[in-house]
């Protein structure tokens, strides 16, 4: 069996670092192209030091992979960044790269923040002469929470802007990674020029306070704000208005994925799991 050799763009942050970790403990030969390298937390890797201002490193460093991950969040012009690195990769001989996206379902424009994104996959599909291209795309994380821990820990209060029996979509950040680095590792043709929708559980706010209140066993209650109030919580902890009017409005809600567990090769994991995972956040 070949050894996969990836080279990643977003190891560090929470999705990249689990996907690096997957990529290791599975015996690909991983690079990480990062601009602090002390940040790569495993040592096995290759670590290209570098950003997306000056793409020399990486085009300097990609030849010899096939395969690509690329994470790239909230940057100037993401789109034209997202394309430029992948066409750089293909140009190397990558034959395969996979991506996390926005969400796709949003019309075209609905939301400001998702625009680059939409952009970034229409580019990067028409490139010419490409390889295989997978994108994921995530819908809410459920780590958004930590945005508004501090709610929790002082106050024993989940708040948002949906009603309180409002379902909403989460996914782990967990599960994007553990997906991506198996896509990764997984033969290129399987999954071709694939898009993923990635929704691991169906919660309402009430849900999720009660599920909180059970594994930091104390009384977490649900309060509902306003919009307004919420999107102003996000501008005050320093996001874009895209970002706050983004986390303070969106209310899509679609069926759990049922291909998630082909993917993952096991269950989602739940808002409930998740949780226990991160009870020290809300103490």
């Amino acid at each position: 069996m070949d050894v996969s050799r990836v080279f990643v763009i977003g190891g560090t942050g929470k999705i990249g670092s689990v996907v690096v970790k997957e990529l290791v403990d599975s015996g690909a030969q991983v690079t990480v192209y990062a601009r602090s390298p002390e940040k790569v937390q495993q040592p096995q890797v290759n670590v290209v030091q570098g950003d997306y201002s000056d793409l020399s490193p990486l085009r300097n460093a990609i030849g010899g992979h096939d395969r690509l991950f690329l994470l790239v969040v909230q940057v100037p012009n993401l789109d034209k960044v997202k394309h430029s690195i992948s066409q750089i990769a293909y140009e190397a001989g990558v034959k395969q790269v996979v991506e996390i996206n926005g969400k796709a379902r949003a019309p075209f424009r609905h939301y400001e923040m998702l625009i680059p994104y939409t952009l970034a996959e229409q580019a990067i599909y028409a490139i010419p002469n490409r390889g295989a291209y997978v994108t994921l795309r995530p819908t809410n994380f459920m780590s958004n929470i930590f945005f508004t821990a501090d709610r929790i820990k002082n106050e024993n209060i989940l708040i948002d802007a949906a009603a309180p029996d409002e379902k909403q979509e989460w996914i782990s950040t967990n599960d994007i990674g553990r997906v991506a680095a198996r896509i990764l590792t997984d033969p290129i043709e399987k999954h071709g020029d694939a898009a993923y929708e990635l929704i691991g559980d169906i919660k309402t706010p009430s849900e999720r306070s009660a599920i909180l209140s059970k594994v930091l066993g104390r009384t977490v209650d649900y309060k509902q704000v306003s919009s307004q109030a919420l999107y102003d919580a996000y501008i005050k902890m320093g996001t874009s208005h895209a970002i706050a009017y983004f986390m303070a409005t969106y209310n899509d809600v679609s069926p759990l994925s049922r291909g998630l567990e082909i993917l993952l090769g096991r269950k989602p994991e739940t808002f409930e799991e998740w949780a226990a995972k991160n009870t020290n956040a809300f103490q």
